[in-house]
This record gives C-alpha cells, sequence and structure tokens, in this order.
C-alpha cells in the first residue's frame, strides 16, 4: 500500500507519519511539509491513501485533494485537522474520512477498515538489495534467460524511481567497455517483459522513447523500505548492498556512512 501523509507542521507529520506506520508497517509512506510537492509527486507515485492536513500554508488539504483525484480519482483521501468545521467541503469531495487532531494508531486502523475504495493487494514481486541481488515473486526466484536482465532491473532500482537511458544503462553494464551494445539491451529489455508478462507484473517497468525507470510502487523492496523511513537494523542490513554488481559499491558507501553516524 502506497500512503502519502502531508501536514506543514513538523510534529504533527512526525505523528502522523508515526500512527501510519503503527497501523500499516509494511506500507511505503512517502511525507511531505509542502502540499505543492506532494500534488507534484503525485504525478511519479500514484498514493492508494492520502492523509491531509486541512490547514496548510499555500496548497491546502482541500486544494491538494483536488489535484489528487484529478490524477487518481480513487485515490483515498482522508483529512487530518484540528477543527471540525471543514467537513462539508471534505464529503463533497467524496472523502474516505476525516481524522480530529491528535491521530494515533487506531484511529488509522478505523480508517483503513472503512476505506471508501478497496486497495489492490501489495505486489507478488520482491527485490532483496541487502547482500546479493536477488528477484522473487511468490517467494521463489525469477529466471532470466539472459543473466544481465536481473543486472539491468538492479540498475532502475538503484535509480530509486527515476528514469534510466540507454547510455547511463550501457556504463553502468559494461563499465570500461564502452562499445556499442543498444541492441543487446534490447534482448534484455525483451527478456523482462517476456518474464514480466508470464507472472501478470508488466507493469513494474515503465517504459519512454528514450530512458526507462522502475515503478517503485509495485516491488516489495528492502532498499525503497529503508528510503520510506525504516532503519537500517530493521531491515537487517549487514553491511552489504547488492554485493554481486561493482557499480553499486557507491550506494553501498552512502549506506555506510548513515549506518556509522
Amino acid at each position: 500500500m502506497t500512503i502519502y501523509a502531508c501536514d506543514d507542521e513538523h510534529l504533527g507529520l512526525e505523528g502522523l507519519v508515526n500512527a501510519i506506520r503503527e497501523a500499516e508497517p509494511d506500507a511505503s509512506i512517502y511525507s511531505f511539509r509542502d502540499g505543492s510537492e506532494a500534488i507534484e509527486y503525485c504525478s511519479k507515485i500514484i498514493p492508494d491513501v492520502a492523509f491531509l492536513d486541512i490547514e496548510m500554508k499555500g496548497e491546502n488539504g482541500i486544494s491538494v485533494a483536488k489535484n489528487m483525484k484529478e490524477v487518481n480519482p480513487r485515490v483515498n483521501i482522508i483529512f487530518v485537522t484540528g477543527y471540525s468545521n471543514f467537513m462539508k467541503e471534505a464529503f463533497d469531495l467524496y472523502a474516505s474520512g476525516y481524522i480530529l487532531k491528535p491521530v494515533d494508531g487506531e484511529d488509522i486502523k478505523k480508517q483503513f477498515a472503512n476505506l471508501r475504495y478497496t486497495v489492490k493487494k501489495d505486489s507478488r514481486l520482491e527485490a532483496k538489495t541487502f547482500g546479493a541481488f536477488e528477484l522473487f515473486y511468490d517467494g521463489k526466484p525469477l529466471r532470466f534467460k539472459y543473466s544481465r536482465s536481473k543486472e539491468l532491473i538492479a540498475i532502475l532500482i538503484d535509480a530509486k524511481g527515476l528514469p534510466c537511458s540507454a547510455g547511463k544503462i550501457e556504463e553502468f553494464l559494461w563499465e570500461d567497455n564502452l562499445s556499442d551494445h543498444r541492441s543487446y539491451i534490447r534482448n534484455l529489455i525483451s527478456d523482462i517483459k517476456n518474464v514480466f508478462t508470464q507472472h501478470g507484473i508488466e507493469d513494474v517497468i515503465n517504459r519512454e522513447p528514450n530512458n526507462m525507470s522502475i515503478n517503485c510502487t509495485k516491488i516489495k523492496c528492502d532498499y525503497f523500505e529503508y528510503l520510506n523511513g525504516k532503519s537500517l537494523e530493521e531491515l537487517n542490513f549487514q553491511n552489504e548492498y547488492m554485493s554481486q554488481y561493482s557499480w553499486a559499491e557507491s550506494t553501498l558507501a552512502s549506506l555506510l556512512k548513515l549506518k556509522n553516524k
């Protein structure tokens, strides 16, 4: 489940995120202190549920909800506020719920139990990055025709959902041997597409004319869970990250630096 939390007050946002995590520990949570940032990010990663503080500077919660509804009419909007005088506006937007501050985990659980729109189950595709990189579907390793197909997916995961060009992918896969490998990259992409289509998960990869990226909401991944707020200790990070790939060492160095702070 992908969840947005938006509150322009630091303590309010921290409390909201903690309450959401208590209620849904496996959710991917994205937090924002600026409504316009939440609106912009919604075009990249669409939330299943959005908890929005109504009274915020700049784009208030009502405005953010309207914009999110334009992107995804079935997003579950839950307004969070210290006041009850916005209820009419909230329900005019077909909000899923309305919570008065202060928020706790039980409040959040009640909202999840009564969502207006059903949330699809989490992806059955899982990536393990802490240690050697591996991909699983329903707990079983995915097999590809080419070994570099799996490595290409690892590159997209390391990019955290940002687009990667064919040239950038070449640099990672072949490092010093930078002859033209574009036809081989097309074979890798076709291999990934065939395997993912067989499992009904072809929407995991986003493809555009000049680049490709991974849809972070369609894959369970320890690295993404860390980026979404879980600690390295919780995720059993043992000082290894995609250990079979030399290009992953820069990300590993960043993780080790953060761990040793």
